[in-house]
């Protein structure tokens, strides 16, 4: 969705007077200094030379998530529960689609770089959550974005995931591409994949219909890592974006972490981030069996998310986002070859956990 200088100084000027008002000082300058891919932040300078960070929320019909009230009301729950590593939330405009919160100077972590102290950071905002669970208000917090409680609902996402991939009307060379990937490659190996996780399960003795209980869920950002986070001059970390928070299944936090492909973490870290999870959710029941079984699962989910620029609604959030021109046909060739890297990855070892003692093999 690329816009003409013009649109862009006129989508400057509304959010310049949008956040004025909410602030109550006129800002003086705005810069955007990024997002995700979902979102456009700016870095606000008000006349008194106080900084602010405002969020404009993508917002179409094809998407129904309403992304401002999730994160915004989440980082207030968090913020009043003593969660302070979070920018603080201060104003929001739900009718415009943006939100001002205190603007975090810091640098980005290269995971490359990250030590035994941002893992343990990490471990420790997780657990933190963990306990807010059980605060009487956090019963009136949303699911996580596809936040599936049984091994059964993971699996049917796969599916719907892969059917909205499959025979897209499209001619192009990399369109072909992606069909002769899915069908070849993806395919086959997601059904060798679930068979062993319900011959898995079956040995485990545990289900592959029911629901985890509530004593064993967690609250979640759900899309957590060093990606969305700053490290400030003192060498506290702040977490960033909660467009997708909400209740969850730590399987699936352990295992998205793992597997972030925008977390190249040396195994190492990997280890201990794992053994610290099992240390600080040793009240949730047979976690680590769990994330065994289920970490081929959501590694097949994130061939297909890798894949998510060959959608239609999709791509129009990615442009939005985004700071300059989208190359289409250039970034799926890319992301499709990164989805056959994740796959070949979960192939490698899904029947042994890289970071567990147990294999599940036997």
């Amino acid at each position: 969705m690329n816009i003409s200088f013009e649109e862009a100084e006129n989508v400057t000027c509304e959010i310049r007077s949008v956040c004025s008002r909410l602030i109550g000082s006129d800002v003086t300058h705005i810069d955007r200094i990024g997002g995700g891919r979902n979102s456009r932040v700016y870095k606000l300078t008000c006349g008194n030379s106080n900084l602010y960070a405002a969020k404009l929320y993508f917002r179409h019909p094809s998407d129904r998530r309403n992304r401002l009230e999730t994160e915004f009301a989440s980082c207030q729950f968090l913020w009043e529960n003593g969660v302070k590593n979070i920018p603080q939330p201060l104003k929001a405009d739900r009718e415009y689609g943006c939100a001002v919160y205190e603007y975090v100077a810091g640098k980005k972590i290269i995971p490359q770089n990250a030590t035994n102290i941002e893992i343990d950071s990490a471990v420790n905002f997780l657990v933190t959550l963990k306990e807010l669970k059980s605060l009487k208000s956090s019963q009136n917090l949303p699911l996580a974005s596809e936040a599936f409680f049984s091994v059964q609902a993971i699996v049917q996402n796969i599916e719907q995931r892969l059917s909205r991939l499959s025979g897209l009307p499209n001619t192009e060379a990399p369109y072909i591409a992606l069909e002769k990937f899915l069908t070849e490659e993806f395919v086959p190996a997601f059904g060798k994949i679930v068979n062993w996780c319900q011959a898995s399960l079956d040995r485990a003795q545990m289900s592959y219909i029911a629901e985890i209980e509530y004593q064993d869920k967690t609250l979640s950002p759900s899309d957590f890592g060093f990606h969305n986070a700053l490290q400030r001059d003192s060498g506290e970390i702040i977490f960033l974006d909660f467009e997708y928070f909400g209740w969850d299944d730590p399987a699936k936090t352990i295992s998205d972490f793992l597997l972030h492909p925008a977390l190249e973490l040396r195994e190492n870290l990997k280890q201990r981030f794992f053994d610290r999870m099992l240390r600080g959710f040793q009240d949730c029941r047979h976690l680590a069996e769990r994330v065994e079984i289920v970490y081929p699962l959501f590694g097949l989910k994130w061939c297909l998310i890798l894949l998510n620029e060959f959608v239609p609604q999709d791509l129009l959030r990615r442009g939005f986002a985004r700071t300059s021109d989208l190359d289409r046909s250039k970034l799926q060739v890319e992301q499709l070859a990164k989805s056959q890297q994740m796959l070949q990855k979960i192939l490698a070892n899904y029947e042994q956990f890289p970071y567990g003692s147990r294999n599940l093999k036997n």
